[in-house]
């Protein structure tokens, strides 16, 4: 399901998500130069990371983890928003079952993000494995409420079969991004304050078109399956389980 499927009042939600996404991550881009440049990390690498805060380097960190945590939670509301029979908001949901949702997903996104690197670092083919996984296992536990242990195994199989789709798909969200950051790296065409404002809109704008790809992929994994891999989701009622 895309979001020009879904209603007028969730269209509206997506595009302010879409503005809140990229307040966050400009937050957090803003405070990964402060924390590089207050701990002395940015002269070892003999970058300038710019603009910075007036933050200390334990502020920074502080902020950093906010950020991080505020990302996550943009991403996770605006796939309950574009997913078919899931708000944002939990309408069908208690309380505590969205936070155990929204909960469940920062720990999926960011224990994700270091399994992966620490893959891609160590093995290389570990972390390839993770990367083309996390995005289902993200959705799964976001969209379906499922918990971690069970969408890590769900997604392991509900992707056999179609991992070059679902890396496919991933490629194609982190290519621009990525072509852009290698850019600004390599060169200084443009101010810094430009260079933020231009990376962040366009890590925003990729950022949401992939989670409307993602969750829209799940569902296809799921109707290629006969519906078997519907009659896992939990259900609002049910019990839930890290």
């Amino acid at each position: 399901m895309t979001i020009l499927g879904t209603s007028g009042a969730a269209r509206s939600r997506a595009v302010a998500l879409v503005v809140s996404l990229f307040v966050v991550i400009t937050a957090w881009n803003a405070t990964l130069n402060t924390l590089l440049a207050r701990s002395g990390l940015a002269s070892v690498m003999q970058v300038a990371y710019e603009p910075t805060l007036p933050l200390t380097a334990l502020g920074a960190a502080g902020g950093l983890a906010v950020a991080t945590v505020a990302v996550v939670a943009a991403l996770t509301a605006l796939a309950r928003t574009v997913a078919p029979d899931v708000d944002a908001l939990g309408g069908s949901e208690t309380v505590g079952e969205t936070a155990l949702a929204y909960a469940r997903a920062v720990v999926v996104a960011v224990g994700g993000v270091v399994a992966a690197a620490v893959g891609l670092a160590l093995l290389v083919v570990p972390g390839l494995v993770v990367l083309v996984h996390l995005p289902l296992a993200f959705v799964a536990v976001a969209v379906d409420g499922e918990p971690i242990g069970h969408a890590v195994g769900r997604t392991w199989a509900r992707a056999r079969g179609s991992r070059a789709r679902i890396a496919a798909v991933a490629l194609a969200v982190v290519a621009v991004p990525l072509a852009l950051a290698v850019i600004a790296t390599l060169t200084a065409l443009l101010p810094p304050t430009v260079e933020l404002a231009l990376g962040v809109l366009v890590t925003s704008v990729a950022a949401a078109a992939g989670v409307g790809a993602f969750v829209a992929l799940a569902d296809s994994l799921d109707d290629s399956s006969g519906g078997a891999a519907r009659t896992d989701r939990v259900a609002p009622g049910t019990s839930r389980q890290l």
